[in-house]
């Protein structure tokens, strides 16, 4: 018997459905493996050798917590982006892919935004144009509007499938996820003063903000009656008996409560320490008028008044 090579899905689209226990081909698209290298690879470039062999290194700074930040990043986004999260998301399961979607938006880019030092972003703040450019770009209305237009968009059903059908339209996707995702934390995790964080207060109501659109999809795929995404239905089999209306029940409730309950989790956390480091303030400030009062009294003067 002649040998032959097992089928190799490289493409992803149009390869053979996966079989056995995990329904995975356990094989990694090497453009996948090709992009993470290469982002990767190049900042690790840009802020070791190419960072050393330039003047006044000294003033660029990388702290090891950075670099790690940077590659979990990667790494979550290898894993999102790998088997077997791939292999379902494209083959059986709607919630799979809204997964991988919540992990690049939700742990890849917040990584990757804290992986990065504050001077890589100089060239932007020292040119007038980049800067007014960059600064419309992060600003938290555009921010907003954005990401919720690319998370409503993208979940309408005819470009959901076609993203599935269609590989560069599903590379196109991806692409604009991770987008949503910068979109989504600048406001909160910038580390650049001139395009800086919004305040606590703000950021609570941005956050606030952010449910709805999650909420409002995720929502509607939970409730939806008939099938929203059809690609679903032709796989030949149902791995480990997941129906497709429950299947899309459990994407829709990662979208719409998942999403939501870390957003209010996050607001809780912003506000409780906004207002303890506000309580703090506010007892120093009387520490000081006391200990005011006590000096003068004690030199003989008369204290102010309450």
């Amino acid at each position: 018997m002649p040998f032959t090579l097992p089928p190799i899905p490289i493409l992803h689209v149009g390869g053979p459905e996966p079989i056995g226990g995990w329904y995975t081909h356990w094989l990694l698209d090497p453009r996948i493996a090709a992009y993470l290298f290469v982002i990767t690879g190049l900042y690790l470039a840009w802020i070791g050798p190419l960072n050393r062999r330039r003047p006044g290194s000294e003033n660029r700074p990388v702290k090891r917590s950075e670099i790690r930040w940077f590659l979990t990043g990667s790494v979550v986004a290898l894993i999102a982006l790998g088997p077997p999260i791939d292999d379902w998301s494209y083959y059986f399961f709607l919630s799979a892919h809204m997964l991988q979607h919540l992990l690049l938006m939700f742990v890849v880019v917040p990584c990757w935004i804290k992986g990065i030092p504050a001077w890589v972003y100089r060239p932007l703040i020292e040119n007038p144009k980049r800067f007014a450019v960059a600064k419309t770009m992060v600003n938290p209305v555009v921010a907003y509007l954005g990401s919720s237009l690319i998370v409503i968009v993208w979940h309408v059903p005819v470009l959901y499938n076609g993203a599935l059908e269609h590989e560069l339209l599903h590379m196109i996707q991806h692409q604009c996820f991770i987008l949503a995702g910068l979109w989504i934390w600048w406001p909160m995790m910038s580390k650049v003063p001139e395009l800086g964080p919004l305040p606590p207060p703000l950021q609570c109501v941005y956050l606030f903000l952010q449910t709805l659109p999650g909420g409002i999809v995720g929502a509607f795929i939970t409730y939806a009656e008939n099938i929203l995404y059809p690609h679903y239905g032709q796989s030949m089999q149902r791995p480990w008996g997941i129906d497709l209306k429950t299947d899309q029940e459990i994407g829709g409730l990662s979208m719409w409560v998942g999403t939501n309950v870390l957003f209010l989790l996050l607001i809780s956390i912003i506000f409780l320490n906004w207002a303890s480091k506000e309580e703090a303030k506010d007892r120093n400030a009387a520490l000081a008028r006391q200990r005011e009062r006590n000096r003068i009294v004690a030199t003989g003067g008369t204290p102010p008044g309450p």
